[in-house]
């Protein structure tokens, strides 16, 4: 009876030790770093889902605004629509990290990047502007669209849409977001030195001739706004198609996905074409929101889209986080230096970027700055960006095998 007991038991053990065998053990590295690229990816996936769900909730309150207004267009109803277009750019500037790579966003079957947030635009084509200001061509019957009923009797979102962008003219913007903040603010033609942003007179949406007009083109083109990003929201839902394919993918083509818009934005874009351009050419017409002079949060918002995806994490506009799997999780399983030198840079990020933010002006903050001088605030964001992009990229190479190019 003993020895039947014996075997019994060492056919257990046999049994234990074989369902224990390495490639099952979840205490084996190899396992646990797969899990972790996995979770990376779906907390991804889920702090996109919940910021462009934030940026269609803000749009619509925006739309209420815009509304509200051209009822009746008074100086507080003024004041509470360009409130709330301030108020978009929170959760949007949040998510600029989701492009680059031919996501929902920005791929190669037209998808709606260039309706949304498209800039520098030529606003002689929205609306009057000084003279000699603005990219006027006087000899193109196609501009100042507001005060143009004869060419078009009726704004309506197809008239504004097959404009945009025509003359392959990527300055040829007629909606997103910066048309709306050019028929809010108007042209900013003040002195940086002034600190001042675009002073659109009410009476523009009172008694001006094209009065009626320009509220009908205010409205129809925050609609336009809506039905883009609600296009781009929803391909991120869960059970949508876009997303399955996404989380269904290989993890490392996923996370090299995510790490080329993030390292592109951060060093192409933010630094280069955002920061850097202006501070070569010394002009505010280079500002993201020349119009609002809301540039300096622009930078911040974009700096923390990447943040959000290198730390896991993001804070919704009802107060509530979102936070899992980290890049930094991931990589210090396989690099612990990458991953702490990343980290220690995407904090001097940060803190540049808030001082920017907290400055405010950022028209006033370029005068003087040069591209070889990196103490001054813009310039010294630039570098540290600069090289949270490639670290971003090596990130990549790093986790997945791929190669990344931070330039855009």
């Amino acid at each position: 009876m003993k020895s039947i007991f014996k075997i019994t038991l060492l056919l257990c053990s046999v049994i234990i030790l074989k369902s224990c065998s390495k490639d099952d053990n979840p205490t084996n590295p190899a396992n646990n770093l797969a899990e972790k690229k996995t979770a990376f990816v779906e907390n991804y996936a889920n702090i996109v889902l919940a910021s462009y769900e934030d940026s269609v909730k803000k749009l619509n309150e925006l739309k209420a605004a815009v509304d509200a207004f051209v009822e009746t267009p008074t100086t507080t109803t003024f004041e509470n629509a360009k409130l709330a277009w301030l108020a978009s750019r929170e959760p949007y500037g949040q998510t600029e990290a989701y492009r680059f790579y031919d996501g929902p966003i920005d791929g190669a079957d037209g998808e709606p990047e260039g309706y949304i947030n498209a800039w520098p635009l030529d606003e002689a084509l929205i609306d009057y502007v000084a003279n000699g200001t603005g990219g006027q061509d006087l000899s193109d019957n196609r501009q100042n669209i507001v005060g143009n009923a004869s060419k078009y009797p009726n704004l309506t979102k197809e008239t504004l849409k097959n404009i945009s962008g025509y003359n392959e003219n990527e300055s040829n913007v007629t909606i997103g977001f910066h048309a709306i903040e050019f028929l809010l603010w108007g042209q900013d033609n003040t002195a940086p030195s002034a600190k001042m942003s675009g002073q659109r007179p009410l009476t523009d949406y009172t008694t001006d001739a094209n009065a009626t007009r320009r509220g009908q083109y205010l409205k129809v083109a925050t609609e336009l706004l809506i039905d883009d990003l609600k296009s781009v929201t929803n391909q991120w839902k869960i059970g949508a198609t876009y997303r399955e394919s996404f989380l269904g993918m290989p993890a490392d083509d996923a996370i090299s996905m995510i790490l080329r818009g993030a390292a592109k934005l951060s060093k192409g874009e933010l630094a280069g074409e955002r920061m850097a351009v202006a501070v070569k050419n010394q002009s505010q017409e280079d500002e993201h929101s020349c119009f609002s002079d809301n540039t300096n949060r622009d930078i911040f918002l974009n700096a923390k889209s990447i943040n959000n995806i290198i730390n896991g994490t993001y804070k919704r506009i009802d107060g509530t986080s979102i936070s899992g799997t980290s890049l930094l999780d991931v990589l210090a399983l396989i690099n612990t230096k990458e991953s702490t030198d990343l980290a220690t840079t995407t904090s001097e990020v940060m803190t540049k970027v808030t001082a920017i933010s907290d400055a405010k002006y950022f028209d006033f903050l370029i005068i003087g700055e040069t591209l070889d001088n990196f103490n001054k605030p813009v310039m010294a964001a630039v570098l540290s960006l600069r090289k949270q992009g490639d670290l971003l990229a090596q990130s990549g190479k790093t986790i997945t095998g791929k190669t990344i190019a931070p330039s855009v």
